[in-house]
């Protein structure tokens, strides 16, 4: 197997690469540390003790855990129980040395074991993992060789074709299918044999998606790309879900996915329905699963933003790390943002730190009562207990309210600190918490509530309309504009009203039945292309003459509405038409 990483061609070079050892189970310490000797030459000089490690982890990141050793130290029982039978790979740590990492000859005792074999330039021989990166240096001063002996070019005509190294090596360049990047061909199999991982250091991402560690961020939009470039679209993420209780059903078929990472492509079913998600219902999927996360398991007063309820029950079955995985890929996949967090919140994800706490900017449902009738009343002596349980100390008494009201904030905010970890944890998917950390200002629009900056309008989705329109001047033209008066009309009535009103049609609801999704485009790209294609039907009463009413019909994945000209004139019969469509045609029932 070719070495993926610097770091093991490094330890193969030096003889301290991977070796498969057998380890009967009644081994003591002192037989194993031989049998490490005799395996690595080089732990004979290490006499500062050592200990066992394995890998764990996953989506881009390993992190090593120690395998406690038991009283009598490492016996074989031990290290075969921490393998899994020989199924997991253990690392050998010193205490107190360092191995020397200086590459051996290729005849070194390390070696000893391994298949050889001799290179057909410099006829050395050496073992077959060494001897694969080695014909790329010995290929590479070839090169060199002939780049120097120009009398061999020398006789060529002068018409002749370049066929200096460099040029050739050129013509033999190919793009890499996964980052698109080129490489000569005899490298491009080795190159391939790591692209994509996460972790490697020889990994070569797209020239479009930009290092957190290299580059900042100026806008929103950097983000939402980078991100974005992260999806593993090779893979899938497969929902099947049931529109009836959506919210706890999604969670819980999200929580329970085993063979599939949301770091692929989401790809949504609704359960007895027959539209096949190329995008539409995805977007509609993540649009109900955003507005729902913020009912179930956030709080706070309408226009202030919200924080996470205080639910212990919900941190125990990880519905907080649900919820910081789904707002990732719902970023990272054309859904909206979370955009109704308090300030304090999106501080505390960043830094870990309880950050400009005020009675102000923290909005919690049970103490906020408790702050607004300490700040109305002179006697607190009979909210005493209220006080004290949550964590203040001092005096009771009117001279020190701004403080117990510090006190109530803190307390309040304190309490949550675990469900934000637990956020936190999954909004690491795409590596987004490390974004956010370094371009903390361009990422507080995508979840710091600022008052309704990508609600859908009127304005938005007339803008987008491409009607199809029959020629100018003809009785068709006419109808057609009516009807599109109508539908104007018909969204600017819903614009106006009543907002209180959580069972009343909305603009946004017409936007997520036409296209998926409730909200306006994240990036400027999308807004751009964005468009709504409309076309009339002026022949329904000759396919069907006795009929009297047919609704507008949606195809969301392609955003197309289909208008019938002849029950569509009338304002008030096209308001009654439309309300009817958006609330009993929501389902993707077409192909």
């Amino acid at each position: 197997m070719v070495p993926s990483s610097a770091e093991e061609v490094q330890l193969l070079q030096a003889g301290l690469g991977k070796r498969n050892v057998t380890m009967p189970d009644d081994l003591t310490h002192s037989q194993v540390s031989s049998l490490f000797s005799d395996a690595y030459p080089k732990m004979k000089s290490a006499s500062g003790g050592w200990l066992l490690y394995k890998a764990t982890g996953g989506q881009g990141r390993r992190r090593l855990n120690l395998v406690p050793p038991e009283s009598e130290g490492y016996s074989g029982s031990t290290i075969r129980s921490a393998t899994a039978g020989g199924k997991t790979m253990l690392y050998i740590v010193p205490l107190q040395d360092e191995f020397d990492l200086s590459p051996l000859p290729s005849d070194a005792q390390e070696f000893s074991q391994m298949p050889k074999a001799e290179c057909k330039k410099c006829f050395k021989s050496m073992p077959l993992q060494i001897l694969a990166l080695h014909i790329k240096e010995c290929n590479t001063a070839e090169y060199e060789t002939l780049t120097d002996s120009e009398p061999e070019l020398s006789n060529l005509p002068p018409d002749s074709p370049d066929l200096s190294p460099a040029t050739e090596e050129k013509s033999t360049e190919a793009k890499c299918p996964v980052c698109l990047q080129s490489f000569p061909v005899m490298e491009l199999e080795l190159h391939a044999s790591f692209c994509g991982d996460l972790d490697s250091p020889l990994n070569c991402p797209s020239p479009d998606v930009m290092e957190p560690q290299k580059e900042e961020m100026s806008c929103e939009e950097d983000v939402l790309r980078w991100i974005a470039a992260r999806v593993d679209t090779t893979k899938e993420f497969s929902i099947c879900v049931s529109r009836m209780n959506l919210l706890e059903r999604g969670m819980s078929l999200w929580k329970r996915q085993k063979l599939s990472s949301p770091i692929n492509t989401l790809k949504v079913t609704f359960l007895g329905e027959a539209g096949v998600d190329t995008g539409a219902l995805r977007k509609e999927f993540l649009t109900e699963m955003i507005s729902g996360i913020e009912t179930r398991l956030f709080e706070g007063e309408d226009g202030k933003g919200k924080m996470p309820k205080y639910s212990i029950n919900d941190l125990d079955n990880g519905l907080f790390r649900v919820a910081g995985e789904i707002f990732a890929v719902s970023l990272a996949q054309g859904g909206p943002a979370p955009r109704f967090l308090q300030e304090w919140c999106y501080n505390y994800l960043l830094s870990g730190n309880l950050e400009n706490i005020t009675v102000d900017n923290v909005n919690d449902m049970e103490y906020s009562p408790l702050i607004k009738l300490i700040e109305e009343t002179s006697d607190l002596s009979k909210y005493s207990d209220q006080i004290m349980s949550c964590g203040y100390t001092g005096p009771i008494n009117e001279q020190n309210k701004e403080n117990i009201k510090r006190a109530i904030a803190m307390h309040a905010a304190a309490r949550r600190t675990h469900m934000l970890q637990q956020l936190r944890e999954g909004l690491q998917l795409y590596h987004l918490v490390d974004i956010m950390e370094k371009n903390k200002e361009v990422c507080r629009s995508l979840f710091v509530f600022e008052g309704g900056n990508d609600q859908v309008d009127s304005q938005y989705i007339v803008s987008h309309l491409d009607p199809k329109m029959s020629e100018s001047g003809t009785l068709k033209h006419s109808k057609e504009m009516q009807i599109l008066n109508n539908f104007q009309d018909f969204l600017m009535e819903l614009e106006d009203g009543d907002p209180e009103d959580e069972e009343a049609l909305c603009v946004s609801k017409v936007m997520q039945w036409l296209t998926g999704q409730a909200h306006v485009h994240l990036l400027l790209s999308e807004r751009q292309a964005f468009k709504i294609t409309v076309l009339f039907d002026h022949t329904c009463m000759e396919r069907m003459p006795d009929h009297r009413i047919c609704y507008p019909v949606v195809s969301a994945c392609t955003q197309t509405i289909t208008f019938p000209t002849a029950h569509s004139t009338s304002l008030n019969e096209f308001k009654e038409n439309m309300k009817i469509a958006v609330q009993q045609g929501a389902y993707f029932y077409r192909v």
